[in-house]
């Protein structure tokens, strides 16, 4: 048996479905023994038809029955082969899309995260070195005594260049207030700070601290509400001129 007519008579097809002659079958037994490249041919469908039949035992192909019993000799088996090539193109395909496209972006948006959390770590790093202006002792802290307005009176505070908080202390009488609130404004009119649930202290005053970086060369008008118990009323306001030497 020649190996044109092996492929022209779908030789090894036939033989693995038992659909050969008894004089083809010991024909093409007698010749692929004795040839390697037939032999691995007949190894080859064996294992691909085997795995055919279990796909569909399993239910991941569909039958075939009515492929094989209309056409006995032909069809089924290039059927088989052009859908596992499809599946193979289908699978080449989807890692080409994952690797041209996915790995990329998600290699970019990995880098990106890592760059954040790199430059975060690194702005920790040096607050921790430059530490909090409220953590370190403060010397010769600045107070002013801030007086209810009477006109164009103002009360007056220089800032040494070091001063990082100034005091502003306020004397109260005795309301019916037991919480106050402080608003703080530029003299354009902007808000500056607030503070609030301040207490009138044993000396019957009421003391705050601002920070300096807020208080720029000027005029500064203060108002103290009481705010508990409601309702809320003006208590007093203030004006203060921050100078710097």
């Amino acid at each position: 048996m020649l190996h044109t007519q092996i492929k022209n008579d779908e030789v090894i097809e036939r033989y693995i479905r038992n659909r050969l002659s008894p004089e083809e079958r010991r024909d093409f037994e007698e010749h692929f023994f004795a040839c390697d490249d037939c032999f691995d041919k007949v190894q080859e469908t064996e294992r691909f038809v085997a795995g055919v039949r279990d796909a569909v035992e399993r239910g991941i192909l569909p039958p075939l029955e009515e492929n094989l019993s209309a056409s006995p000799a032909r069809g089924w088996l290039p059927w088989a082969f052009s859908l596992s090539t499809c599946a193979a193109v289908a699978l080449a395909i989807a890692l080409g899309w994952v690797t041209l496209h996915k790995l990329p972006q998600m290699q970019a948006n990995l880098d990106s995260t890592a760059a954040r959390v790199q430059s975060q770590q690194q702005e920790i790093a040096g607050l921790k070195e430059i530490g909090s202006p409220l953590d370190t002792p403060e010397a010769n802290v600045p107070l002013v005594l801030l007086q209810a307005s009477r006109g164009d009176e103002t009360s007056q505070a220089v800032l040494p260049p070091d001063a990082k908080r100034l005091v502003v202390w306020v004397e109260v009488s005795p309301a019916r207030f037991t919480g106050y609130g402080m608003e703080v404004f530029s003299e354009s009119g902007e808000p500056v700070a607030s503070i609030k649930n301040l207490l009138r202290g044993p000396y019957g005053a009421i003391s705050a601290s601002l920070p300096t970086e807020q208080l720029h060369p000027g005029v500064f008008r203060i108002t103290l509400i009481g705010q508990t118990p409601p309702p809320a009323s003006l208590v007093g306001e203030y004006r203060i001129r921050i100078r710097r030497p």
